[in-house]
């Protein structure tokens, strides 16, 4: 591959003049967060919208006061909650605050959520814990997962070893079917008050109607800041933005696009109430450019909230795709996205879009701020590092998207890393060969003991890892039904090079005697010879070649920080 350093912005600039005449392409607690501190002086929390931002830039906004400095401190951890996509569809009405009707969807549309809690010790301690549903005007459906005890003959050193890994504990899964408003999944604390390992996920599929195809979603947590590439917002396209707030506070939520051209300022922005225990809905055509490439923000003040984002296309009224896009929390410097599918038949360059050709896979970046970035692309496939036609070495400028098409690729399925000088938004964008379904690859997650992800019931779903840096192996074991892990396999990696686990592999890693398939995939740590990381794209398709990219992360519960600044 090139490293020779050039500057794209004439060959994006031309691929989007190329696109804008084409064809459309298409348990019972309730979990509050809490912060407690003691401490001599006054004390003032800051940044809570910017990710800290304010507490880094000094006293704005604080009066005479002078800062001794900021920093951040550990919160009381307040168990976790995760808050699922609502099941795809069109919008039928849509009000001024947000409440959402969606039209009849076709019969052939289902969907699943599906969920597992881990015990927070050996002796089988779980915390309370339930999962329910939320709309417009509070939750509903509540469902009680597990209760606070432990097993009357506990070994006092099993309890506490919370350390212990995932596939040692006990497990609960529960799953059911077509649920339309967005599921979510609660649990407290545990007793010495870190946050339980917990997953959930949703899938969605339909095989006719407007709303056509294969999404496949991980639950997410409230948040302050999320970022979506991509939202589908030409003719025939639906992209709605779904903003849960599962406390008791309410939320003011402000929703921002930005384009090729930038921010799109007042006319691309809108702020959003959603009062606690509800959910509110934006439709995303609103904020839209006549542009292809579209890119959206979500900052919450007041209580975080969970954003999920649904983007379908459709040609008159049959769907050619459906996704949830993922959202991404900050901006980074290296990029790894396993298991991208290059279709055959992608056109070459200075070909002209047409229904024989398929639309290459797309690089989209942003660079929040008005700092450019120099950006270092490599694409990997079964024989190492690929050369290709996209150059491999090119800045873009900040504030702005920037698409990017991958040109020259070998069809089946690529690694693709990218670096950035400064921190960025990375996603590619991939489509089947017939144009019928989409996705987006988002960064994926280091792989660490306890990382794993759900398995979805529709379609058949492999894994795709990429070990970056370094080659050794990396042991896993699968999960079924009955909260039984199956016997630990190894999957033998190359340094720079991919590693798959088929739905074979996973089937025969189930339990032995199960009477069911495998419900969900934990990993241990890496074992690399060298300074490395590990990465995984789950990928689910079904025969008819609908397909859905998820990345996989760590199961367990994230450790979160608030920062704090001392006055005087």
């Amino acid at each position: 591959m090139s490293a020779k350093k050039v500057r794209v912005k004439k060959l994006i600039r031309e691929q989007r003049q190329a696109r804008s005449g084409a064809k459309t392409r298409t348990a019972s607690v309730v979990i509050t967060a809490g912060v407690l501190a003691a401490m001599v002086g006054s004390m003032a929390l800051d940044g809570l919208t910017d990710g800290g931002s304010q507490a880094a830039r000094g006293t704005s906004g604080l009066g005479a006061s002078a800062a001794l400095g900021a920093a951040s401190v550990a919160a009381p951890q307040a168990g976790q909650t995760f808050i699922c996509p609502p099941m795809p569809g069109q919008p039928d009405s849509l009000t001024t605050d947000g409440q959402l009707e969606y039209r009849d969807r076709d019969s052939s549309a289902s969907s699943r959520f599906s969920a597992v809690l881990f015990a927070s010790d050996l002796s089988g301690t779980f915390s309370d814990s339930s999962w329910a549903q939320l709309n417009e005007d509070g939750r509903v459906n509540e469902t009680t997962v597990t209760e606070s005890a432990s097993s009357d003959d506990a070994d006092p050193a099993d309890a506490a070893d919370t350390d212990a890994p995932l596939s040692e504990r006990e497990a609960v899964y529960t799953s059911t079917g077509d649920l339309a408003r967005p599921p979510l999944l609660e649990s407290s604390a545990a007793a010495d008050g870190s946050a339980p390992a917990a997953a959930a996920l949703y899938e969605y599929e339909a095989e006719a109607g407007p709303v056509t195809g294969l999404a496949v979603g991980t639950c997410t947590a409230p948040e302050r800041s999320q970022w979506f590439f991509g939202p589908e917002i030409a003719a025939g396209s639906s992209s709605l933005l779904t903003l849960g707030n599962p406390f008791d506070r309410s939320a003011t939520v402000e929703v921002t696009s930005v384009d090729s051209d930038g921010d799109r300022g007042t006319t691309g922005t809108r702020s959003v109430v959603v009062p606690g225990q509800t959910t509110r809905s934006v439709n995303i055509a609103g904020l839209a450019s006549a542009g292809n490439e579209l890119g959206v923000l979500v900052r919450s003040a007041g209580a975080p909230v969970t954003a999920q984002l649904q983007s379908s296309r459709a040609s008159g009224l049959t769907g050619t795709g459906v996704e949830f896009l993922p959202g991404m929390t900050a901006p980074g410097a290296e990029h790894l996205m396993p298991g991208v599918p290059i279709p055959d038949g992608v056109r070459d360059s200075g070909e002209e879009d047409d229904e024989e050709s398929t639309a290459p896979p797309e690089l989209w970046i942003h660079v929040p701020g008005d700092e450019g970035a120099t950006v270092e692309l490599q694409v990997y496939g079964e024989d190492g590092q690929q050369a290709i036609e996209t150059p491999g070495v090119f800045t873009v400028d900040g504030g702005e998207i920037d698409a990017v098409d991958l040109r020259g690729i070998e069809p089946g399925v690529s690694d693709i890393r990218v670096r950035t000088d400064v921190p960025a938004y990375v996603g590619v964008r991939s489509e089947t060969e017939d144009g019928t379904d989409f996705s987006w690859a988002a960064s994926a997650a280091t792989l660490v003991e306890g990382s794993g992800t759900l398995l979805p019931e529709a379609g058949e779903t492999e894994l795709h890892l990429f070990a970056s840096g370094a080659s050794g192996s990396i042991g896993y074991r699968v999960l079924d039904a009955e909260g039984e892990f199956g016997s630990e396999q190894t999957l033998e990696l190359t340094a720079d090079g991919a590693g798959v686990i088929s739905a074979e592999d996973l089937a025969s890693a189930a339990p032995e005697g199960s009477q069911e398939g495998p419900v969900m995939i934990s990993f241990a740590d890496p074992q690399l010879d060298g300074e490395g990381t590990v990465h995984a794209t789950m990928i689910t398709a079904t025969d008819e070649g609908q397909f859905s990219l998820t990345p996989v992360s760590p199961l367990g519960g994230p450790e979160e920080y608030v920062p704090v600044r001392l006055l005087r």
